[in-house]
């Protein structure tokens, strides 16, 4: 699957991998079709099909805005950069502001990229200590798999022990930073 839900209003289309991995196999070839879909929360809400040409893929897609539902054929050029160890990577040429991009995000009802649709990384929102410590303690709970709290198959002992110690520690760090910020809410509610 192509798209991934940033927020209600916004998906995300990167570089498809058979496009970026154009020495494999499976790669597409100038004049190939790939097609993908997305959903949200379960419910189908839209297919995109992406035509590959030799410098460029061309986004055909239905919108559906203020009650309207519209065709739409975007070109999208792009770029193929060199890597420093050999081979070429492919980026998005966004016409609008001419920048390199490997992720195109639809918005309103056409792919522009990131600094277009003037979008933040969400650790650009994070305002507190607070905040960022509960972000490295909801990557590390992703970490070792669906629980915790049990060794993944493949794990070594000694790698998920350490994860484990270091959620443990970003736990109580949140929790103490809660604490006491709770701690500070609660007393200036009893000055006023």
């Amino acid at each position: 699957m192509i798209f991934s839900r940033q927020d209600a209003s916004i998906s995300r289309l990167p570089i498809p991998k058979s496009v970026a991995n154009n020495n494999t196999i499976n790669a597409l070839y100038s004049g190939g079709t790939l097609t993908a879909n997305w959903t949200r929360n379960g419910q189908p809400r839209g297919e995109i099909r992406i035509e590959v040409e030799v410098t460029s893929l061309v986004l055909v897609y239905n919108y559906t805005g203020c009650g309207e539902s519209q065709d739409v054929r975007e070109r999208v050029p792009l770029d193929w950069t060199r890597c420093n160890y050999g081979g070429q990577r492919p980026r998005f040429l966004y016409p609008g502001c001419g920048r390199r991009v490997g992720v195109l995000f639809l918005g309103a009802s056409y792919f522009l990229c990131r600094h277009c649709y003037h979008l933040s990384y969400s650790s650009q929102n994070e305002t507190t200590v607070l905040d960022r410590v509960c972000r490295r303690r909801d990557k590390l709970r992703q970490r070792p798999g669906e629980n915790t709290w049990l060794k993944p198959k493949g794990m070594h002992k000694t790698t998920f022990d350490r994860l484990r110690a270091r959620l443990i520690e970003a736990e109580m760090t949140a929790d103490e930073l809660f604490e006491m910020g709770a701690f500070r809410w609660l007393t200036r509610i009893k000055q006023r």
